[in-house]
Formats: C-alpha cells, structure tokens, sequence
C-alpha cells in the first residue's frame, strides 16, 4: 500500500511537470533525450529526474504514435520502473504502459533492457510499433525474431531497447556460452526487462526448461522393451501419486522386474540405464496423456502447451521421455540426443539486476512471486470501470449433463446477437465439444492445436455478433478480443468455461477476454464432479460425497440433469482448485530445487569456459602445467594397490599407445609403490607434454590450440554430466516416495558426479594435448585431428 502511495505521488509529479514538455518543439523535445544522459552523467540518480523522464516519453508517446497513456496507465509505468509486477488488466493497454519504465531505464546507458513477449508476431508488431517512439528520441532499437543471421544477432544485443521473445532470449544465451571465440558473444547483459504475461513465463512455463541438442546419442533398444514390460503391469504393480503427477515401482513392481530380465540387483549402478528406461515407459504409460500432454500427427508425437493447447512444433522432451512416448504410441522412435546446454526461465531471468511483469492476473499468486522472485504484485485499476457480469459456476454430476447446460446458455447467446467464446481444457475436448455444436447445428470456429494456423483470422472473428469460438484454454493470449458495435449493442462478448483449470488465475484470465476497457460481457463456468481437476484432487471424504451421490442417480433418487446447489458443493470445486494450486506450486518449487543445482554447476562451467576464452596465455599456461597432477593424483588416490598392468593399461589408453612393456618394468624396477608410481608418471606426463606443445612453430597457432584443446575438454565433460543429470533425475522422481526426498539424492548423487567430471575434464586436457595429431598444409595452416 505504501508503495502505490508513492508511486501516484509520482504520477502527480508528471502530470505537473507535463506542460513544459507539452510546449516543445519537436526538436526541443527530441534533445532532451540528451540532457537527460548529460544530468546521469554528472551524478544525478534518474529516480530524482523520474517525472520529467516519464513526462517526455508519454509527449512522445502523443506525437508519434498518437496515443497518450492514460493516467492508470502512467502509473502501471511506474510500478514496472521499480521492479514490479503490474497486474493490468485485459484491454488496458499493457504494449504503451512498458514505453515509459523501457525509456527511463536506457538512459542510463546500460544495454540489455528487454521487453519479453510470448511470441515472434508480438515482438516484431510491438518493437515495429512502439519502437518509432524510442528511435524519435534518439535510441536505438532492436527486435529479435527466429532465423536472424550474426550480423543481425549483433546488432539486436547492441541496442538501447530490446523487443524479443523469452525462448530466443534463452537459446541465443545457451548458444554465447558453446562458443569458442568470447568477440561473438551476444547475450552479455542483463539490466532490465519487462515480462509481458509474465505468470505464463515465471510460473505456467516453470517446469519447462529450454534444451540445446546435439549429437544423437548410440540409439537404445531398451524403448521398446520396456513398453512391452510396462503393457503387463497390474495395478498392483504401481503406484501413482494423489495428483497423479508422479509414478513409481511398488514391491510387488519390481520383483516383476527382477523375473522378467532375470536380475536381481535392478537397482544396481549396473543396471541403471535399463531402470531408467523403465521408469520412463512408466511415465510415458501413466502420466502423458494423448489429447492433453501430445497428439500424434503424420506419425509423430507433438507435444501440446499445457496451458493454451497450442501445438509446439520442433519441440521434444528431453531424457528420453519423448522417445518413450513413441513408443508407447507404436510410432517411429526418433533419435535421443546428447543435450549441449539446457537452463529454465526461472534461472534465466534471475539474472537480471532489475525484473519487471505485466499480466492480467497476478495477485492470487504473488506470495510465490515474492518468495521465488521477490517481485510484488501492484494492481492497477482500470480505465474505465469493469461492466464484465461474472455468474456464479453452475454445478452438475456428471459430465454429460454439465456439456448439455453449457450448450443452452451458447444458444442463448446466439439468439441474444451476442458473440460467444468457449473455453475448454484440452483437444480432445474441445474436438468433442465442436461435435456437440455440430450437432445442434451450430456453426463454429475451432481454435485449438490442429488449427493454430488460422489463430490470427479466428481471433478476428471472435468479436462480431453471433460468432461462436470453440478454444482451449487461452488461445488468443496477447491479442485482443475486438468488438463489433453491434456485439456491444447486444451485451458484448459471452465467454462460457466448460471446466475450471488447475489454477483460479487461468479462469480469471478467460473471464478477462470479455469486458475489456468497460465493455460489456459475461462469463459462466460450468463445472462437473467427474472434471479432472476434481477427481485428480479431491480427499477421500470429498470421493465419498462424490460416490454417494452419483448412487442416488443411478438409483433414481436425483436426476443426473439437476444442477447441484448446496454450499458443499460449490466449495468442493474451490477446494480441489486450491488443492491443485498448492501441487503446481510444491512442483515449481521442486524443479526450482533440481535447477539449483544444475544451475550453480552451469554457472561454474560457464565461468570457467569465460576465462579460458579471455585468453590469458599465463592462466591457460597454469592450467597445462596443472594437468600432469591432476591426472596422476586421481589414478593413484582411487587404488589401494598398483600393479604393473593396471600402470600399462593407464599409460596405453592416456598417454602412449605405443610405450614398451619392457620399458615399463625397466623404469619402475618392480617398486609398484604409490609413491615411486606417482613419480614416474608424473614426469613421464610432463614430458609428453612439453614434447606435445614444441610441434607448434607458430606462437599464434600455439595460443589457439592452448585455448581449444581447454575448452573441447570442458565441453565434453560438461555434457556427458548434463545427459548424466537428465537420467539421474528420471530415475529419483521414479522412487518418488513418502520414505524418498528426490532432490536430496539428486543433489548428493550430482555433487559426486560433478568431481568426477572435473577429474574426466583434466585427462581430457591432457589427452586432447598429448594424443592430437597435426596435419601442417602447404599454406602453412594445421588440421587438428583430435583423439
């Protein structure tokens, strides 16, 4: 309360300094860009210069655009400045309200100010629209998209203000940090961004992680095996969580197991690869549904965005999930590859030092936004006053009666001239539904995974009288509903929900397609005790009840077709709902705690990878002469006991294929003692490498291969332990249970592999120095054939 307080104190602030700008000339107003650089140069901090900042851009804003922010709108720009979320509403104008906070915060001459939107047609349409304003008063513009060249891409990282989407933010930083020359690094600052629909990225997209792909892995013949296993399981054999997010092996499971590859030790580190593929046939089997999770198109699996059922195109699960998946639906398996980097957008936009969001609803979750961003919620009243008439749920027993309900209040609204917009909370549904509407002669555009191609054109349509929408949950987010005077005329836009979702944040942005800027509107849901987010998240008192009355209208006592109205049952919708919320939100914390870890081993790679590329010649000279310990020490310290053959087999396979047996004998003079052992091979290292280095001629050709030799090695050590990480967390959220904490053998199992990787990465140094063979050409240049 006391920062909104402030932040309209400001708003006061401009409003009275506005005038002056409002007198300028449009050169005047345009060089103010410049003494404002001139004032934060000499030391004056731009929260003191904030209103007439905000004042010149709002002019701009007139001038240019010809729009001017209203006064809500200034103050949504002043929450955002200081690093909060806006709750605007829908309609409210969230693409100018971002000019005022994007234009203050480049003044200060920090690059990498952002403002983050969900897709590529956004951000070319608002950094196209909005951008004229911000190169008007002499900054500079970027927008990025898919498919843009180096040039491009440097040119984009480079400007004032930068308009892009959160997955090329993501990929382009995976892809800075795989690179081998530190001049072609683009992703270099975070200062501030602005998040549009931010609850879509920080919390619906949080357990999705962005994945770089690589080399296809050796293909496994452990998917189809494990389908077939799976396919025989009895209940007994497994046991899925109360939310059925989770599955594991019961007792019972995995003595099956252990007959049917007769094993006896399934659980052994020499059995891991073929349990984890069980484990995701499980998965695969129990917990992704065709229809909700994926659809299967021209005999491949698609995957479906949970939220608004759009087709994600080119994307896979990674771990071998998908392939699981593929299985599972008889369809050719692709090739699992090795990931080269991965990082999830809770990580990813912790690293801004300022983050902002702007969404239609916000506050039922700020505490997670607080407690997992630190980002508070400020809720910006609307422009004109809210007309949307929001009806209480009508409740029904069975699915069947809560559709036919639905369908009358959609005929209603037909013959009210009225536009209708349907929401429903999967394809599979909504494909039922478009039947349903079929049949009663009711004739419909259908917005879902299937023809996301005509989003733009359906959308279009949504707002004149008498157009019925049949769409998953929140298709069409980010583009306004526009309507019709007549639709206006006949109450505006009906919006009917066939199922509340998993979260009352997700209704409320469906109810908020309607009513937009004080338009009329209604909005009604219709809910069912057999909806899943009921009967995946109900009490076993709350089943009971269910139970007991679905037994009186089997037996006649009510009919199916009667509308629930007692009080218990208007609050088993809400308390499942919340039950649901509190699941999503213990399932972003856990990814959030897997991701810790990932992401403070990513961060010592990546800084590790930094100083190598920098190309300090005295600390990559100290690396290589730390190399000949840091092999030798790990090969002595894990033996008790050194015998000749185990020395050879080491020598051979790391050092020199072509060493003598007798010359090893003769050297060590039957001493095999840790310390004469360690001795000889120490030197015999440091030597191979000296000789190694000397083939170079060239200083320059020496420096590159010091350099590319360094991170060669950490790269594949680096991946080898991400594929590791990826099947290690398959396996422990498969023993998921009340007696198991996943996240604690994640993280003892990845700090144990992380050492591992480290000592892997120095004998990939030396290995990489000692066994690569250089083929000088006539012009003087080197191939580098790596071993």
């Amino acid at each position: 309360m006391l920062r909104v307080k402030k932040y309209r104190r400001i708003v006061k602030q401009i409003y009275q300094v506005l005038p002056t700008y409002q007198a300028m000339s449009d050169i005047e107003l345009q060089k103010q860009t410049q003494v404002f650089k001139q004032a934060l140069a000499t030391g004056q901090r731009i929260e003191h210069i904030l209103p007439a900042v905000f004042a010149v851009v709002i002019e701009a804003d007139r001038r240019v655009l010809g729009m001017e922010p209203y006064e809500v709108q200034i103050l949504g720009g002043v929450a955002l400045f200081y690093g909060n979320i806006a709750e605007l509403k829908t309609g409210e104008g969230k693409t100018l309200v971002a000019t005022m906070p994007l234009y203050a915060r480049a003044l200060l001459g920090n690059k990498g100010n952002f403002l983050i939107t969900a897709n590529d047609y956004l951000a070319d349409r608002d950094g196209h629209d909005m951008g004229r304003v911000y190169q008007w008063l002499g900054l500079t513009v970027g927008i990025g998209v898919s498919n843009m060249d180096e040039a491009e891409e440097k040119v984009l990282y480079t400007s004032d203000i930068i308009y892009s989407t959160h997955s090329k933010l993501g990929f382009d930083y995976l892809f800075d940090n795989l690179g081998s020359d530190i001049a072609n690094k683009m992703v270099t600052r975070f200062n501030f961004a602005i998040i549009d629909e931010i609850d879509s990225v920080l919390l619906d997209g949080a357990q999705t992680a962005l994945v770089i792909s690589g080399a296809p892995k050796v293909q496994s013949n452990f998917f189809q095996i494990s389908q077939w296993f799976i396919n025989g399981l009895t209940p007994d054999d497994y046991e899925l969580s109360d939310d059925e997010l989770k599955v594991w092996f019961t007792k019972d499971g995995l003595d099956k197991i252990r007959n049917y590859f007769d094993i006896e030790k399934i659980l052994s580190a020499k059995y891991f690869n073929l349990y984890r593929h069980l484990i995701l046939a499980l998965q695969a089997k129990y917990l992704k549904q065709r229809g909700r999770d994926y659809v299967v198109e021209d005999g491949k699996v698609v995957l479906l965005d949970e939220v608004n059922g759009r087709a994600m195109q080119g994307v896979k699960l990674s771990g071998g999930i998908h392939q699981a998946i593929e299985a599972k639906e008889g369809v050719e398996i692709t090739t699992e590859s090795k990931t080269l980097g991965t990082i999830s957008y809770q990580s990813l936009f912790k690293k801004f030092k300022r983050l902002s969001g702007m969404t239609g609803t916000a506050k039922t979750d700020e505490k997670e936004f607080i407690d997992t961003y630190h980002l508070e919620v400020i809720q910006i009243p609307t422009n004109e006053p809210v007309r949307r008439i929001d009806l209480p749920d009508q409740i029904y027993l069975d699915n069947q009666s809560k559709l036919e309900s639905s369908l009358k209040l959609v005929e209603a609204g037909i013959n009210d001239n009225r536009p209708v917009l349907i929401e429903t909370g999967s394809v599979t549904l909504s494909n039922l539904y478009s039947l349903l509407l079929l049949k009663h002669g009711i004739p419909h555009n259908l917005l879902n995974a299937t023809t996301a191609a005509r989003e733009k054109e359906i959308i279009k349509e949504a707002g004149t009288s008498i157009s019925v929408t049949l769409a998953t949950s929140m298709a069409g987010r980010g583009t306004d509903i526009k309507l019709t005077d007549t639709a206006k005329a006949n109450g505006g836009l009906l919006v009917v929900g066939t199922e509340r979702m998993t979260s009352k944040r997700i209704d409320n942005q469906l109810r908020g397609r309607a009513g937009r800027q004080g338009e009329p509107g209604s909005s009604q849901f219709f809910v069912s005790l057999e909806d899943k987010v009921i009967v995946e998240n109900s009490t076993d008192r709350i089943r009971k009840y269910r139970n007991r009355l679905l037994k009186r209208a089997e037996s006649g006592k009510v009919a199916f077709t009667k509308q629930l109205t007692s009080f218990r049952a208007k609050r088993l919708m809400d308390k499942a709902q919340k039950r649901a919320e509190n699941k999503q939100e213990e399932g972003r914390k856990t990814t959030l705690a897997f991701e810790l870890v990932l992401g403070g081993q990513r961060d010592k790679i990546y800084q590790a990878r930094d100083k190598v590329l920098a190309e300090n010649q005295k600390y990559l000279d100290e690396i290589i002469a730390d190399t000949q310990y840091k092999v030798v020490g790990p090969f002595i310290g894990k033996r008790k006991e050194i015998g000749l053959h185990e020395i050879a087999d080491f020598i051979f396979n790391n050092m020199d294929s072509q060493y003598q047996m007798k010359d090893l004998e003769q050297a060590l003079d039957n001493d095999y003692s840790s310390k004469n052992v360690q001795h000889f091979l120490t030197t015999m290292a440091g030597e191979l490498l000296e000789a190694a280095l000397n083939r170079f001629k060239s200083e320059k050709q020496l420096a590159h291969f010091k350099k590319l030799v360094i991170l060669k090695s950490i790269d594949m050590g680096w991946i080898d332990q991400l594929d590791y990480l990826q099947q290690l967390r398959a396996v422990v959220d498969g023993r998921g249970t009340a007696q198991r904490k996943p996240i604690n053998e994640f993280g003892r199992e990845a700090r144990r592999s992380f050492f591992e990787m480290e000592d892997q990465i120095w004998l990939n140094i030396f290995k990489n120095i000692v066994l690569t063979e250089i083929e000088k050409k006539p012009d003087g240049s080197i191939n580098l054939i790596f071993p």
